[in-house]
């Protein structure tokens, strides 16, 4: 018995598996879906989180004048309508995001996007609250500082905006934080109705600031 007709029929049958693989890929390919937030960095660019369509990951975009520079996909991201979840400096952006019930930070460089380093949060504790008041990421373009809550607990850590490593934890207890900034060399929040101050290099807390008042920002304003 003669078997020629098989390899032409063996041919056809990978090419029309080649071609559905690629239909696959095509429609599979994440897609930027509606824009969650725009950080304005200066008045010739921005960063931009649009939501994954049809998904629930995030993009994370650098725009330069009408020119998107690039575009990075991350986990479901950490930040939400009036809190943040983007610090940005001279070399790095933070990106708070959420994989698992758990808060991690993603660096990437801001030239090109690629990932400096990652950073998990709330080493040791249970699931984050993803309703939790106040706010997720403070800065200074320098250092972000990224608050994060779960049930009885509430954390602050600081990453380095150069390379995206780790500075310092602290613990700041259970009661709800409802505000926060960074000003004068200071980081603080609000919680319980006493504002708190920490220092920004060591995370240490500034109990003098609460009588006084944070020190005056040297930085004139432009």
């Amino acid at each position: 018995m003669r078997l020629g007709w098989l390899g032409p029929v063996i041919v056809l049958v990978g090419i029309a598996a080649a071609v559905a693989g690629l239909y696959l890929v095509m429609t599979s390919k994440p897609k930027a879906g509606a824009v969650i937030e725009t950080i304005v960095i200066d008045p010739h660019a921005k960063i931009v989180v649009r939501a994954e369509d049809g998904g629930d990951r995030a993009f994370v975009e650098l725009h330069v004048g009408d020119e998107m520079k690039w575009q990075a996909l991350v986990p479901h991201y950490g930040g939400r309508t009036g809190a943040t979840g983007i610090a940005w400096g001279e070399t790095a952006v933070s990106v708070r995001v959420v994989r698992d019930n758990k808060a991690e930070v993603f660096a990437l460089a801001i030239k090109d996007a690629s990932k400096l380093g990652g950073v998990k949060l709330g080493a040791g504790k249970g699931p984050i609250k993803l309703d939790a008041t106040g706010p997720v990421t403070l800065t200074d373009n320098l250092r972000s500082y990224e608050v994060v809550s779960g049930e009885g607990w509430n954390q602050m850590t600081a990453i380095d905006l150069r390379n995206g490593s780790k500075l310092w934890t602290i613990e700041l207890g259970a009661a709800p934080i409802t505000s926060g900034g960074v000003k004068g060399g200071l980081v603080w929040i609000e919680q319980a109705g006493t504002r708190r101050y920490f220092q920004v290099f060591t995370g240490q807390e500034d109990r003098s600031s609460e009588t006084t008042g944070a020190p005056l920002d040297p930085t004139p304003a432009p």
